[in-house]
């Protein structure tokens, strides 16, 4: 037969393969006897640097009849498909992805009906295509391309990579029927790497990479094994495992000692760079074809997530390290006490500020002040290394020669007082710098969670106010814990001056947290008060609201706030035609007020609100202390048409008659009790007692502060009418408010 003819009668890029059949069924040498010109030309992208030598630029070159791999790499892929092509008579359709000149090819083996003596022969005809989603449609019947697909979704859908991971990595050791599937990355500035997801089956025995030491150096070798054309690597039996001993022993043994019989293994790239692996172990090698196509197309796919992923995680450590010192910056920092607090871990906060710096910097300079920052950062490290307490410490840098030191995991207020002490003596001896002696001492103070404080603000805020006030005294003694009557007064009436100022510069302003109801349809939105200080920083409403209330302006914020988002509102329902509520808190000093109604009339008036979009909240506090009084307010209020809210439900004192008697469209239960809900089962009958009450009452019932999806679908179980939380919506500003809106319409 003129195997070279039959090539050339060919389209596609097509090689004549033959294959030595073994009695036992297995195979020998596989030898490339004839191509046609445009497998000649692709093989140049995979030739051999001793095999193109030989050309001698002669793009045409082919010698008939040399055993493959003198003409590219070893790979068992490819010896799989010529086997199961010329040997069992099988048609093969599959692909490969070449990395170092990103080209997929679709790739077509046939058998021929055409043996001499032991020697079998297959047709293979290779399409390149250089879009890998088009692959997908060639495959549109086959259960790779399914697989792949559901993986491209939760990928597309994650709003977190690293949870999606989670149920992608189980999904394809599922596919592989493996025992277990991992997805390394690679850091090769700090030569380390890191798992971002793993999946065993249950009580799988299989010893993770982690528990190797060195395995940097183990995963890094994987890079000359795969070449650059980065195909992968594929152990299916003891044959195989034999060469991986002789080809890279270091490997071969980790996978002895960890269980490992066979192994499907593919590299993660993007572009040219080497992101880090992905594999399975003790896989179904039964299906061994189908688990690569699956996989080579996931990974290709997967890549350019954790690409993604990978450049905001370097971003994130750009923005969260102090470039002078190393350190962990303010931000950092924030974030590492509301992890703490989160999990509810006790612990301290120190506020730590260089005594006296200012004239480090103003009689040597900045770069000498620099080093001066860096050599106490460098004895702190030191003392927090000698610590015999075993607590754990992280120190960060919070700007100048401003730090903060949190402690946890210590075991009293003795070992909490030492380690600060240890960080107070690092400073005692004195520093050389650019040839002077200095000395430096540090002021430092703390404040504790959650005895101290119980949120981020508060706690950094009391850790400071001891630090301002050690450092203010001026004495020998340079450490002192928080006290409340440190800062009460002053704080009060610094708060007092932010609300008058912004009062009068027209600075309140609002933010309109959207409210559900249980179809996820939006109802509409609570306008809340928001307040930044002279610098432009936010003020939590937690710190000014109680001020606000405290020093009788309470009702010149709620007016500010219910002017601005009346006006914003009304405008907007104009502009959209959306059928939805305003919301707005009216406290009891406002509503008891002589001309709270001519208030709300010129809103709704200047607004242009229908009265009945827009909704009141009271406290049921009211109730209470001013129950006939604000009665008549309300019944006038629900006379024009307005609906009344009564807010924070629960937390007061008021009875089934108040209750009965009051003219209310809606309860809002008080998140407090939402955080508790799913922590038992009275729990939750106490929250579900309220919304029976409610309905009972003739009244809507929304529930504040909801979270979490175990929250969302207990509050369903048991009739709640809306929701208001984090869930479904953050407070969001007036231009985001609008586009949510707009959205909803559309």
């Amino acid at each position: 037969m003129d195997f070279q003819v039959l090539a050339d009668s060919f389209f596609s890029a097509t090689v004549i393969v033959s294959v030595e059949k073994k009695e036992n069924g297995g195979y020998g040498d596989i030898r490339l006897v004839a191509a046609n010109e445009k497998y000649i030309k692709l093989l140049n992208l995979k030739m051999k640097p001793n095999v193109a030598a030989k050309r001698d630029g002669d793009e045409k070159y082919f010698e008939p009849g040399l055993i493959y791999s003198e003409y590219f790499q070893t790979n068992v892929n490819f010896e799989d498909v010529c086997l199961r092509a010329a040997v069992n008579k099988k048609e093969v359709h599959t692909y490969a992805h070449i990395y170092n000149v990103d080209i997929w090819f679709d790739i077509y083996a046939m058998p021929m009906d055409y043996e001499d003596g032991n020697t079998c022969y297959l047709i293979y005809s290779v399409i390149p295509n250089n879009n890998a989603g088009a692959l997908l449609d060639t495959f549109n019947a086959s259960q790779a391309a399914n697989d792949v697909l559901k993986t491209c979704i939760k990928l597309h859908k994650a709003n977190n990579l690293k949870e999606a991971m989670d149920g992608v990595i189980s999904d394809i050791r599922t596919i592989c029927k493996a025992e277990g599937c991992t997805v390394l990355l690679l850091n090769n500035e700090d030569e380390d790497f890191s798992i971002l997801a793993s999946n065993f089956v249950p009580n799988s025995t299989i010893k993770r990479v982690t528990e190797f030491n060195g395995y940097y150096n183990i995963a890094n070798s994987w890079k000359d094994m795969l070449g650059e054309e980065g195909d992968c690597i594929i152990v299916r039996n003891d044959e195989e495992m034999e060469h991986v001993s002789r080809i890279n022993n270091p490997w071969y043994k980790t996978l002895v000692e960890a269980g490992v019989k066979s192994v499907v293994l593919f590299p993660l790239r993007q572009g040219n760079e080497l992101l880090g692996f992905i594999w399975a172990v003790n896989f179904d090698t039964e299906n061994t074809m189908r688990i690569k196509e699956t996989l080579e197309l996931t990974t290709f796919f997967l890549s350019s997530h954790i690409a993604r992923y990978k450049v905001i995680k370097r971003l994130e450590k750009m923005s969260y390290i102090d470039a002078l010192t190393g350190l962990p910056n303010r931000f950092a920092c924030t974030e590492y006490i509301t992890d703490l607090i989160n999990k509810k871990e006790k612990f301290a906060a120190v506020s730590i500020d260089i005594n006296n710096f200012k004239r480090v910097n103003d009689t040597l300079g900045f770069e000498a002040g620099n080093k001066v920052l860096i050599e106490a950062v460098s004895r702190w490290k030191t003392a927090a290394e000698s610590d015999k307490t075993g607590s754990e410490k992280y120190l960060s840098r919070n700007g100048g020669d401003e730090f903060f030191l949190v402690v946890s995991r210590y075991d009293s207020e003795e070992d909490l007082k030492s380690v600060i002490d240890l960080y107070a003596d690092a400073l005692t001896e004195y520093m050389t710098i650019d040839g002077c002696d200095i000395y430096i001492t540090a002021s430092f103070g703390y404040a504790e969670f959650p005895n101290d404080a119980d949120n981020v603000d508060a706690i950094v805020s009391h850790a400071n106010a001891a630090m301002n006030e050690i450092k203010k005294v001026n004495s020998s003694e340079h450490v002192l814990r928080f006290t409340p009557e440190l800062f009460r007064d002053e704080h009060i009436i610094e708060i007092e001056r932010m609300i008058r100022t912004a009062l009068e510069n027209e600075t309140i302003y609002f933010n309109l947290q959207p409210q559900y109801d249980m179809d996820h349809n939006l109802r509409g939105f609570e306008a809340l008060a928001r307040m930044k200080d002279d610098l432009g920083n936010v003020i939590s409403p937690a710190e000014f609201i109680p001020v606000a209330e405290k020093v009788g302006l309470i009702d010149r914020v709620d007016g500010t706030v219910f002017r601005k988002a009346a006006l914003f509102f009304g405008d907007l329902l104009r502009k959209t035609g959306a059928d939805l509520t305003l919301s707005i808190n009216a406290s009891a000093r406002h509503l008891m007020k002589s001309d709270f109604l001519e208030e709300i009339t010129g809103l709704l008036e200047d607004s242009g609100i229908p009265a009945d979009h827009l909704e009141i909240e009271i406290t049921e506090s009211i109730m209470i202390d001013s129950f006939e009084k604000a009665l008549n307010c309300i019944d006038e209020l629900k006379k024009l048409g307005i609906q009344i809210a009564i807010d924070d439900f629960g937390t007061g004192y008021s009875s089934l008659s108040y209750l009965h008697r009051f003219p209310a469209n809606l309860l809002k239960i008080d998140k407090s009790f939402i955080d508790k809900m799913n922590t038992g089962e009275s729990s939750r009958q106490y929250v579900a007692s309220i919304i029976s009450i409610g309905h009972i009452m003739g009244f809507d019932v929304i529930s504040e502060g909801v979270e979490t999806p175990d929250q969302l679908e207990t509050l369903k179980e048991i009739g709640c009418d809306f929701i208001q939380g984090f869930i479904w919506g953050r407070p969001l500003s007036a231009e985001d408010a609008g586009k949510l809106v707009e959205e909803t319409v559309i």
